[in-house]
Formats: structure tokens, sequence, C-alpha cells
């Protein structure tokens, strides 16, 4: 029992504080307690009882009315049995508590189309926005018809310093609620700032602001000059510094925030702003930021990436967004805005960045689309050369334009002697079809492609015996010698062993499929009806002689025209 009274006693003295510190008052016109409490007559049914000027009084908050210029005085109006306040047109009402206490919050049930002199009125709530307000005017624009009214109000708290910091870095180290001036200063030496995105307008428009040390977003800011993507900031601005939902935000005080002291320019001569590359395990370090993060896989419908991030197209831009899908693998672009505890992408087009990038990598499983997506970006992550020949298969197609300085031949299906032709006079590539190719470029991107749904095609000689296979996905190879790859030293080879994936043939590539017994040879011609060979690639190691019978290597690159004797064979290089 003594246990049970000394938490008693506890408990009576932390909650007395409490209720000195906040208290709340109800105004309610619609019961007899209500009004009585009021000390006003309930009106006759039809009826109506005119408030006075004296003003009413519950507990420390007291409500006082004026006509104005107002056609009918404020009244209590009984119709039908239905009790409410109404006041008209240009009538004012006033909420007021003494010195030493402030009003927090009130809230109106019923009909409210009035505006107030402080605060913020939003709908049927008003708060006072951290200001210490004693008195609440509410001025009529058309009828109100009110039921009743909830004053929450509290002693006056101590005026918080209004704290000084000099880039959005410090300025994320405040505490959530923190009033502040923060000084943004331009140069070599300054923090640089520069506006990434803007959206939305008015009071909640978003416009989220990088500087060298971080970024954060600016909230419900509206200058004389609007804010716009590229644009420099310096100077001052003050403005209260929040964490909504894990966003930083810079947010408007009413009555204090102005961009008087701001100087927002356009950029002369510097470069438009850039995404920030980074690695998904640093999230939340660059929360409110312009970032991009690579190879990112997606897991789910949801757009979930193997790291945890949510793809939320909330700005709803469509202009240049491609949706992703189940299992593709994407390079992501877009603004960090987290969502409560959820870690969230919201992606934006800008400054020619695309917000999605598809990544095709030959070392990775490549899944398809389950519909064709037009006006895609898609970036290889495969090296080629000019040098010798190598297998190519993509899916999607590539125009002449974008293959420039390359050589592409096809498989004509055509077989003479073991020998496979192919014409290397092609200028395009098909999606799904194999190729040879030699071109100088490395992990390229396309612009403006359609990824297809194209699987990837096998091309079969005329007598069914040979084929040359395209794969999109690392692909394992048989050992039984009937399935064959093209090497560097442009031979054809087939894998003895799987030790360290030996059989392994990378993705976007194309293999032979032969007989096992067969000593294949490749031979290009532009005219597969007047057949030239001015070279072939074998299986077995090559030894190439003059007709001197001097050996001059194991290779046919770089030799001079004239006749050659390999591997037993002539051969002429023209």
């Amino acid at each position: 029992m003594k246990h049970f009274l000394h938490i008693l006693v506890l408990t009576l003295i932390l909650a007395l504080p409490l209720r000195v510190c906040a208290d709340t008052v109800t105004f309610d016109f619609t019961t007899d307690e209500g009004l009585k409490a009021l000390g006003i007559e309930k009106p006759k049914q039809g009826k109506a009882a005119n408030l006075s000027d004296k003003g009413y009084t519950l507990q420390d908050v007291t409500l006082t009315q004026k006509k104005n210029n107002a056609s009918t005085p404020t009244r209590i109006w009984n119709s039908k049995g239905n009790i409410e306040l109404r006041f008209y047109a240009n009538s004012e009402l006033t909420l007021s508590v003494p010195a030493g206490k402030q009003i927090t919050s009130i809230i109106f049930t019923g009909n409210l189309k009035s505006t107030c002199n402080s605060g913020a009125l939003n709908g049927l709530s008003w708060i006072n926005n951290d200001s210490v307000i004693s008195s609440v005017t509410f001025k009529a624009s058309a009828t109100n018809y009110i039921n009743t009214i909830t004053v929450n109000y509290s002693a006056t708290q101590p005026t918080k310093p209004i704290a000084k910091v000099n880039c959005i870095k410090e300025l994320k180290t405040l505490a959530s609620g923190t009033k502040a001036t923060l000084t943004l200063t331009d140069g070599n030496e300054g923090s640089m700032a520069r506006v990434l995105y803007v959206f939305g307008t008015g009071n909640t428009q978003e416009a989220y602001v990088r500087d060298t040390t971080g970024a954060v977003c600016f909230y419900g800011i509206n200058p004389n000059v609007p804010f716009v993507s590229n644009q420099h900031l310096a100077g001052q601005i003050t403005g209260e510094y929040v964490v909504e939902n894990g966003v930083p935000c810079f947010k408007a005080i009413p009555n204090v925030t102005n961009t008087s002291l701001l100087v927002i320019a356009a950029p002369v001569t510097e470069q438009a702003v850039q995404p920030k590359e980074i690695k998904a395990k640093n999230y939340l370090d660059n929360t409110a930021d312009w970032v991009c993060l690579k190879d990112q896989t997606l897991v789910d419908d949801a757009l979930t990436t193997q790291d945890g991030i949510v793809i939320n197209n909330r700005f709803g831009s469509n202009e240049k967004y491609t949706a992703p899908y189940q299992g593709a693998i994407i390079d992501l672009a877009g603004i960090v805005v987290p969502n409560s505890g959820r870690k969230e992408i919201n992606p934006i087009y800008l400054n020619s960045h695309r917000p999605i990038t598809f990544v095709i990598d030959e070392e990775k499983a490549f899944v398809l689309p389950q519909s064709d997506i037009t006006d895609a970006a898609v970036r290889l992550k495969r090296t080629f050369s000019a040098d010798h020949w190598d297998t190519f298969a993509v899916p999607f197609d590539i125009e002449a334009k974008d293959l420039a300085g390359a050589k592409i031949a096809i498989f004509t299906k055509q077989v003479k002697d073991n020998t496979l032709i192919f014409d290397d006079k092609q200028s395009q590539i098909e999606a799904g079809k194999p190729y040879l190719i030699k071109w100088n470029i490395e992990n390229s991107t396309f612009e403006g492609i359609t990824l297809k749904t194209t699987k990837p095609e096998t091309v079969t000689s005329n007598d069914g015996q040979y084929s040359f296979v395209a794969v999109y996905s690392p692909k394992t190879l048989a050992l039984d010698k009937t399935e064959r790859y093209l090497s560097t030293d442009e031979s054809l080879n087939y894998p003895v062993s799987a030790d360290n994936k030996a059989n392994l043939l990378k993705g976007l590539h194309a293999y032979y499929r032969v007989p096992a017994t067969a000593t294949v040879k490749i031979s290009f011609s532009s005219t597969p009806d007047a057949i030239t060979h001015p070279y072939m690639l074998t299986n077995k190691a090559m030894k190439v002689y003059n007709l001197n019978g001097q050996y001059v290597g194991s290779t046919l690159t770089n030799l001079p025209k004239g006749v050659y004797i390999v591997n037993g064979h002539k051969l002429i290089i023209k």
C-alpha cells in the first residue's frame, strides 16, 4: 500500500505542472449546458438570441464579437431544435487569453467561412505557427454556422533565439523545429548554392537546393524571382528547419521569411547542375539531393532495388521517364526523398540526364521486358575492339548513325567445305540477331531506342548443320565440341573443361553450333554467290609460312598482301 501511495504522489506531482502549462476550453452552442455556462438563455424554436458586446468567458478564454457593418448581429439560432452560433459577413469573432498566456490552437465544428488576423487557418483548424499569440480575430467572409469552438492555450513560452548557420550542412545539424538564418556565400571559398529542382507552386512549393556541403528542401518559400533549376543562391534567408518524414526542409515562417536579402541569379558560364553519383549505403547522407545510383536491380513489382530503395514517380513527370520492371538492372537518377521509414528516390529528368537508364551487363543475366519500352536509354557494359572480330547481339535496333566506325557482318546461311560464309557489308543491327562486329567503343549508351521483347535468335545454315546463336545473358557452352566461340585471336575454339568457368560465354555475344567432328572455318564475302576467301579462322592453332618456307607467325593480322601457307593450305591475302 505504501508503494502504491508513493507512486500516486509522484504521479500527481508530475501531472500538476502539465495542468498549469496547457489547458483546453470548449464553447458549446448546441446544448442547454453549453449556453448556460456562457450565461445565454436558450432561444425558443425558430427564434434567435443576439450576443451582447460584453463578452463571454470560460476559464481564461474570452469570446467577444463585433457587428461592424454586417447586416445582422451575431446570434444564437434555434432552428427546429438544432442550436448554433451564426455570425455574418463583415462581422468579427475574437478569442483571447490574459497576459502571460498564449493560444496554441483553435478548432471549430460546423461551417466556417472566415479569415484570421494572425497564425494560420486551414479549414476548421487554426494554429499559431510557433508565434506568441494571445488574441485571434476571425472576420466572416460569408455566413458562419458554428456548433463548437475548442481553444487550446498554455503559459507563454520563452522565445527561442534564431540560430545562425553558414551552410546547409550546419543547418542540418539543428534540431527539427529550430528557427534559423541561413547564410549562403558565393565564390571559390563559398558554399556555392544551386537550385536543383522545383516542384509545385505557392505555399507547398518544394525547391531542392544544394551547396558544397549538402542539400535541403526550401518549402513554401516564394521569392519575387521564381526558383528555377540551375540558379545560384547567395545571401541570407530566415526560416524554420524541420525534418518531416525524414525529409530535411527549410520552411517559410509567416510574416518572417522573405527573400529580400537573397540573391537569385541564373548561371552565366557555369555548367548545368548534374546528379551526384552515390552508393546505396550513403542514401541517408544525401537526403534532398539529386543523386544517381548505378547498377540497381529491381527485385519486385513495387520497384524496389536490391538495396531496399523504392522508385516513386511522385513528381509525376512523364518526360523521358520510362517505367522499369522487375528483374531490370538500371541506373537511377532522382531526388532523395525519404517517406517515413522508407527509402525513396523520386525520379526527375533534368539537364539531359535521364531518370532511368537500362543496363545490360555481359556479366549478368538479362531479363526481357514484358512489352516494348519506347524512347528508352540503354547502357551496355561491354568493350569492343576495332582490331579483331567479335560476336554481338542486343534486344534493340541500332541504326547506322549510331554505329560510326563499326564493321558488321551477318551469317548468310551458306556453308562451303565446313566454312561459314559471312557478309561484312552490313550498316545496322536488328534486335535479337547475332552479328560479327569490329568496333572501337566501350560501355556505350544508346538514347531514344526501343527496348524490345525480342528473344535472341538462332540463324541456321541452309543445310541445317551449322548455326550462329545469339545470347543476351551468360551461357554455359557444351564440352562435346558442338558449341564453339570466337576468341580474340580470331579463331574458333571449343571449351575443353568447366574449370574456372572456362566454358562460360559472356552475354551480348553469340556462339557457333556445329558438328562435333568438323574443322570449322569462317569466310567473308560481300557477294555470297561469288565467294572469295580473304582469310579463314579455324579452331586449330595457326602456323603461317611464306612461299619460301619461312615461319611468319600464328596470326594473319598485319600481314602484307601475298600468298601464304596456313596449316598446310594455300591462302591469298589481297
